[in-house]
């Protein structure tokens, strides 16, 4: 039976030298040609040649290298025999490299490579075909390896796949098969660095982000008289009270019996002084006893005094009106407090504060009338100005365990409603851009290394 006349008869360079096909036949190589114009993706055409071209030519193993990106020579995309290419392998690289010593066109070449792991690698004979794009420029390549070069007739039909996996893949991509980013020449070099230059020394201000709550400005605190339990608290949180209004009220059933017991302990001083004051013009030794007797007296009545004290101050009063700030009754009544306890405040509303807790991570240098933006999580669309009036100079840990620096600011404008809280940006002093960015990380790596 007569062998089929070898397809690659069309290509142009070899109208006159039609070779018969070695080992792939005329329906093999249509095939494989169909199979390449369905594939649906770049990926799934990359893998295709890799592992299925071996009906059309014999090889130990096929790479496929296409141009990258960013940089020069070519990249290996896909391989046969493995499903994920790594890119840290040693073969790959040394590979990589022989790639850039070959020439453009058409290639064959043996031992082109000393790297130890390609001078390692069983296949020596290397036949390079570029898949070139419509400008005729190679945007990728099959390099076949084995162990003996190839013959005449399995370079022509190479040539001829080449054709075909070429025109599929620019088909795939919108005739660009790799979309790669210009060079950069010498003069544009020079222009970025000088941008880069100018933008790292142009000036910025430091800025800094922390959370704020709104305090009053100079609240007045009722504290625990005398160690006790809170009866009641007469009046709501946030609610305005006035001079001498009733406030706080404690338990008074031990301060009423001290008083009572005092009382007693003041008659009976004053019964006996004046029962040895009576018998003193007869016997001389009632009369001795009267000195005694009377700095008993005045201590029983300084006992009187003072119980009577701590009874009036079962209940307190406002000693200045405003608004009555504290948690909630549930949490305070029936509570023992120990004296100076703090219990509430009063303040006037329109007078509040900013209260700042800069992290120390964030420290940067702030002066008396700093500008400060806050943003509080009840007005979340517009923010309010402020004034710093004073930074701490020690840091101190928060509620949350952050180490961080107090920061009182003043409003400026609209005045908000006492509790508030939000997240405050502070302004600092002018720097380089280039110190901005780079601040935190030049701090963390001298702490680390301690330097």
């Amino acid at each position: 039976m007569a062998s089929l006349p070898d397809p690659t008869f069309a290509h142009p360079a070899f109208h006159q030298r039609a070779v018969p096909p070695d080992q792939a036949s005329l329906a093999g190589l249509l095939q494989f040609e169909a199979d390449v114009r369905r594939q649906g993706s770049v990926a799934e055409l990359i893998y295709l040649i890799a592992n299925e071209t071996r009906r059309i030519v014999d090889y130990g193993q096929l790479f496929v290298a296409k141009l990258p990106r960013i940089g020069d020579g070519f990249q290996i995309a896909g391989a046969s025999s493995l499903a994920v290419i790594d890119r840290n392998a040693p073969l790959l690289h040394g590979i990589e490299k022989a790639l850039a010593k070959i020439s453009p066109g058409p290639h064959w070449a043996q031992d082109v490579s000393d790297d130890p792991s390609v001078i390692d690698y069983p296949f020596h004979a290397w036949q390079w075909q570029p898949l070139l794009g419509r400008d005729g420029q190679a945007f990728a390549g099959l390099l076949f390896v084995r162990a003996e070069p190839m013959r005449e007739g399995e370079t022509i039909r190479i040539e001829r796949v080449a054709e075909t996996i070429s025109h599929s893949w620019r088909a795939l991509t919108g005739d660009k098969p790799v979309r790669r980013l210009p060079k950069i020449t010498r003069t544009q070099k020079r222009l970025l660095w000088a941008a880069g230059l100018l933008v790292a020394l142009f000036p910025v201000q430091m800025t800094a982000l922390a959370p704020v709550e709104v305090v009053p400005a100079r609240p007045f605190v009722v504290s625990a008289p005398y160690p006790g339990v809170i009866a009641r608290i007469e009046v709501a949180p946030n609610t305005m009270v006035k001079v001498g209004q009733p406030v706080l009220t404690f338990e008074d059933i031990k301060v009423r019996n001290d008083m009572q017991q005092a009382a007693e302990k003041l008659q009976v001083a004053r019964a006996r002084i004046e029962r040895a004051t009576s018998a003193a013009f007869g016997k001389a030794e009632e009369a001795r006893e009267i000195a005694t007797m009377r700095a008993e007296f005045d201590v029983a009545r300084a006992e009187y005094d003072y119980a009577r004290d701590l009874l009036a101050k079962s209940q307190i009063t406002a000693p200045v009106g405003g608004m009555a700030i504290y948690s909630d009754r549930r949490d305070w009544e029936g509570r023992a407090v120990n004296a100076g306890d703090p219990i509430l405040q009063i303040a006037a509303p329109r007078e509040v504060l900013f209260r700042i807790d800069l992290p120390a991570k964030e420290q940067m240098a702030l002066s008396s009338g700093s500008a400060v933006k806050i943003w509080l999580d009840a007005q979340p669309l517009w923010a309010l100005s402020g004034k710093i009036e004073q930074a701490s100079y020690l840091a101190r840990p928060t509620a949350e365990g952050v180490l961080a620096f107090a920061v009182t600011a003043r409003p400026v404008g609209d005045i908000p409603r006492i509790g508030s809280r939000g997240t405050a940006k502070l302004y600092g002093q002018w720097v380089p851009f280039a110190y901005s960015i780079f601040k935190r990380p030049i701090a963390s790596v001298r702490q680390f290394f301690g330097v």
